[in-house]
């Protein structure tokens, strides 16, 4: 998953090069507030069908499996149904801001399709979730990654214009939904209303949607705010800069879904306690998160000087501060996966509502006393900081906690982010070097910092794997 996961990131990010030159810095801004949309209203309909079908004891049985199923597709259509009521007051929202804005009365019913798309993947990608099939999935998201590449690319150097991504994005979850029918194995999918399975659906799920509705609030607040109150272009800068930090936090998310939770369920059900398995995965996503923080933090501006024009320089400011808000926001996730396999999804959702209270205190008298994006930036950054904290708590509770292992962690990103600004900025011999050779010395001096824990704690399970 990791291997797909980089593919799919190296094919986005130099197609995102590209088409930063090719397009203008509005086009990233209304695909991101389309983005944020519809992000929003997945997030606030989920009621767990994925993990319904890993954790429920009859998530192989044809019944249950086609009744989620059915669920999934209804509500496929009625987020479409909401996105559409919903495109009027939005598009007047934000082309009150920014004119440009208007052509969110096209892009919002457009883009939307995907959600009526992505409702009628087949059943057979519930089963490979729940039977950790990834290297199917992982092959039918690289094949996406690379149609989407290309086709955005093409239609960009065509159309330039926002509707080259916007058609691209329509096509690509075209071809995922076709890919899930004829890649991945398993019985035919058919409609299916078991009265049982609908029930244990909305138990299980009715606290991880209370959960999910407040995590979309704590991650894209900053988005929605800064659309409506800062010129398109100056917003398109930012989102580039939020887009490359929640690299890391997509990967870890998408390894704690897909592998981490699966997995905790399996060692329960077989007798290992929550604790035992919970530090089983803690230094390896830790030390690799915090690697890759690093890397990102210490990369951030030679990497904008190398790849992109002046246009989007302040988004070399931008990456860093993020960056450190994704590095507590992946801590916290990682006791959000432990939380949720012993059904104490309520606790996820307290560590939401203490970073969403954050948010709602600090950022209105920033943004009334004229703060720039720099300023809810920070602020973001304090809002991860206290939901990682209040999560440590909960985690203690459980006998999870090991703080002496979080803080090591955290002094050694403070202490590699710092040594890497220093040589980049500073060591005359690095200094003044063209921006390429400033950006492979910084991934070598990080590497180097991080290598003996790689070798120490992450080497051994891949040996293992291999035996």
């Amino acid at each position: 998953m990791v291997a797909g996961f980089g593919a799919g990131q190296l094919l986005r990010l130099g197609s995102n090069i590209v088409l930063a030159a090719l397009l203008y810095e509005e086009v990233f801004a209304l695909m991101g507030i389309v983005s944020t949309l519809m992000i929003g209203l997945t997030m606030l309909s989920d009621i767990g069908l994925k993990p319904s079908v890993v954790q429920h004891s009859r998530g192989n049985h044809p019944e249950f499996l086609n009744t989620v199923w059915t669920i999934q597709i209804l509500r496929g259509f009625v987020l479409y149904l909401v996105l559409l009521l919903l495109t009027f007051p939005v598009t007047q929202l934000y082309g009150a801001n920014d004119p440009a804005a208007y052509e969110l009365y096209i892009l919002i019913p457009f883009i939307g399709l995907m959600v009526v798309l992505d409702g009628l993947q087949s059943s057979r990608m519930l089963t490979a979730e729940r039977h950790l099939q990834l290297a199917r999935l992982t092959q039918i998201e690289i094949v996406v990654q690379v149609s989407m590449a290309a086709l955005m690319i093409g239609l960009a150097w065509y159309l330039r214009s926002v509707y080259a991504l916007a058609i691209a994005a329509v096509v690509s979850a075209a071809l995922r939904t076709f890919l899930t029918y004829t890649m991945l194995p398993g019985a035919p999918s058919r409609l299916a209303w078991e009265r049982n399975t609908v029930r244990d659906v909305v138990r299980f799920g009715k606290w991880l949607f209370v959960s999910t509705c407040l995590t979309f609030l704590t991650l894209q607040a900053d988005r929605l705010l800064v659309s409506g109150l800062f010129p398109l272009a100056e917003v398109g800068v930012y989102f580039m800069a939020v887009n490359l930090a929640m690299l890391v936090g997509v990967l870890v998310g998408k390894l704690q879904q897909s592998v981490i939770f699966p997995w905790y369920a399996r060692m329960m059900d077989e007798g290992v306690s929550l604790p035992a398995a919970f530090q089983k995965t803690r230094l390896v996503t830790l030390v690799s998160v915090t690697y890759m923080v690093s890397l990102l933090f210490v990369g951030a501006a030679p990497f904008f000087d190398l790849a992109y024009d002046d246009r989007y320089a302040k988004a070399a400011i931008y990456l860093p501060v993020l960056v450190v808000g994704v590095w507590f926001s992946c801590l916290a996730g990682m006791y959000g996966a432990a939380f949720l396999v012993i059904g104490r999804s309520k606790w996820s959702a307290t560590t939401s509502i203490s970073k969403l209270l954050v948010l709602g205190v600090a950022l209105p008298p920033v943004l009334m006393l004229g703060g720039d994006l720099l300023s809810v930036s920070l602020v973001v950054v304090g809002g991860d900081v206290v939901r990682a904290v209040m999560s440590q708590w909960l985690g203690n509770r459980q006998g999870l906690l090991k703080l002496k292992i979080d803080a090591a962690m955290l002094l050694l990103l403070i202490f590699t982010c710092a040594a890497g600004y220093s040589m980049i900025n500073h060591v005359e011999l690095i200094a003044g070097q063209h921006p390429l050779i400033k950006l492979f010395a910084a991934g070598a001096l990080v590497t180097l910092f991080f290598t003996p824990l790689f070798l120490k704690f992450a080497w051994p399970l891949f040996k293992n794997r291999r035996a």
